[in-house]
């Protein structure tokens, strides 16, 4: 967060070198909201600028939560599921969730494994044995519950981590609009003394324009 701040803080200071071309400035309002605006006297700039700031904020602290709750839920299942320390997939902490144990006893993961197997080959054994043996989870990936409480417990650090990851998607659509908004002010201001870019419609369709005076 603090090699971020110091990077926004020297971007703003060569607000005007960048401000004193077309190009330059065009890469100054689409890579940093607000920055281009703020350089033309234009005070909701520094509202621009600050909710850019403000979203890598964000972002910066969803990262981090995410992290920690991700760690937070594999300790409490190596603790309260008796799974060893390993590298698992998002399927297989998904279906620690769901299913009491590994087992083939009832709730357990294989055992619904083995009825999908008759489900699905009613009348073939080989078939039957073909599908568990594909799909099962061997002993050493097993896992057991301690009690229904601590799996509805690691369920709902699982649902916070997800949020997590929902909250960032949403700040990260918003801060892609932030920069969608900057660059389509930019191209209001005119090109030069002649020109000038500017948005119309035509029907339902959405036109950009640019008029020149010879």
């Amino acid at each position: 967060m603090k090699q971020l701040s110091i990077l926004l803080l020297v971007l703003v200071a060569i607000i005007p070198v960048f401000g004193q071309n077309r190009a330059g400035a065009f890469v100054l309002s689409a890579g940093l909201p607000g920055a281009y605006q703020i350089s033309k006297g234009h005070d909701y700039g520094y509202a621009m600028l600050g909710a850019e700031i403000g979203l890598w904020g964000t972002l910066f602290f969803l990262s981090n939560e995410q992290k920690l709750s991700q760690t937070d839920y594999v300790d409490y299942a190596i603790r309260y599921a008796h799974i060893s320390p390993g590298d698992y997939s998002q399927d297989y902490y998904s279906h620690l969730s769901r299913y009491s144990s590994s087992g083939y006893e009832a709730g357990g993961y294989n055992a619904m494994i083995r009825q999908q197997a008759r489900d699905l080959y009613p009348y073939d054994s080989a078939s039957q044995q073909q599908y568990i043996d594909a799909n099962i989870y061997p002993e050493e990936l097993g896992w057991q519950w301690e009690s229904l409480a601590n799996r509805r417990e690691y369920n709902k650090i699982r649902i916070y981590n997800k949020n997590l990851k929902d909250y960032s998607k949403i700040a990260t659509g918003v801060l892609v609009l932030n920069h969608l908004i900057s660059t389509i002010d930019f191209l209001r201001y005119p090109l030069g003394d002649n020109s000038r870019v500017s948005f119309g419609f035509n029907g339902d369709k959405t036109m950009l324009l640019m008029d020149y005076k010879f």
